[in-house]
């Protein structure tokens, strides 16, 4: 054995004590207490796999060998980052702040591009699914705006940070393309946290009452949105009732009376600049990304826009 063989033969042997201790939070089992993993030989690295916890899932040197390229090599590892939640999590019982998330890889791809989950809307959601680390944290739990963050970092990091957008020029109407940098979009500043209850209160000013209301997750506006679409289906009408469903659910007491009964009547007599005056309140402090964006034209003339995200913000060159 020449001397390149011994040095990566000890290594390996090292690697092989170094993985059994981390895997059973004991030492490398051994006849001599005091015995190098120098001097373990290939009978004994067969023997020390059998004894080896059923958790650790490997029979021979050469399946370890495997495991260990495996979690060392960072060619083979997929990387994360810890992205800070805009709700800074004082909506969720956890109080969880920051989310752990993998980038896209070309796996990932596949979810992307099949056509029945872009149809039905569960794309984005089996993707976050997929790629969300931190243990107990399903996409449909968390806020829409949290929710906006995670899906800006992984379009970020894996299609880069341009995203080409059409927008008009607010003087003539004319339409022009434009880059924008999604690194320059920022968390929406909020003035203004929740009570004791997750809920923030609004005085109406045409019935004088005041309104309690909670924010809705990311699940509840979806099966929120289905139902709406469904009743619409089923009795043939030629609107949907989603945005007064929602504001329904949003609402929890109007001076004090939290009888959800009461609720959807009162709603469904509210005047609109009273929903109106709700509905511009649970936007104000709604944490989520500022979508509000710089565009110049190409006179120089600047102003600012809500940027639209369209069905290519995963797919920018195709």
């Amino acid at each position: 054995m020449n001397r390149n063989e011994e040095e990566k033969n000890k290594k390996f042997k090292e690697s092989f004590a170094n993985f059994y201790k981390n895997k059973t939070n004991m030492d490398y089992p051994s006849d001599k207490p005091s015995e190098s993993t120098d001097s373990l030989t290939p009978s004994d690295l067969q023997e020390a796999s059998v004894q080896m916890p059923p958790k650790v899932n490997f029979e021979s040197p050469e399946n370890f060998q495997s495991k260990i390229l495996h979690e060392t090599d960072p060619d083979l590892i997929v990387g994360y980052e810890i992205v800070d939640l805009p709700s800074k999590g004082i909506f969720y019982n956890n109080n969880i702040d920051k989310i752990k998330i993998e980038y896209l890889t070309s796996k990932d791809e596949d979810i992307l591009t099949t056509p029945s989950l872009i149809q039905d809307g569960t794309v984005i959601d089996i993707v976050l699914k997929k790629k969300i680390k931190t243990p107990n944290i399903e996409p449909k739990d968390l806020l829409i705006g949290d929710k906006n963050a995670l899906i800006l970092f992984l379009r970020a990091s894996s299609y880069g940070h341009e995203y080409e957008v059409e927008v008009a020029d607010p003087r003539n109407q004319n339409k022009f393309k434009e880059i924008v940098d999604l690194t320059k979009l920022k968390y929406k500043k909020t003035k203004e946290n929740p009570d004791d209850k997750g809920e923030f209160s609004v005085e109406i000013p045409m019935r004088k009452k005041n309104v309690k209301f909670k924010l809705l997750t990311s699940g509840q506006e979806d099966s929120l949105f289905k139902r709406a679409k469904s009743i619409k289906e089923a009795y043939n009408k030629e609107y949907s009732e989603y945005n007064t469903m929602k504001l329904k659910a949003h609402i929890t007491e109007i001076d004090g009376n939290r009888d959800r009964s009461y609720i959807e009547r009162f709603t469904d007599a509210m005047p609109v600049r009273d929903a109106l005056t709700i509905r511009s309140k649970i936007v104000d402090v709604t944490p989520d990304i500022d979508m509000s964006y710089e565009f110049k034209t190409k006179d120089g003339f600047k102003f600012n826009a809500k940027l639209t995200v369209g069905v290519d913000f995963f797919f920018p060159n195709l």
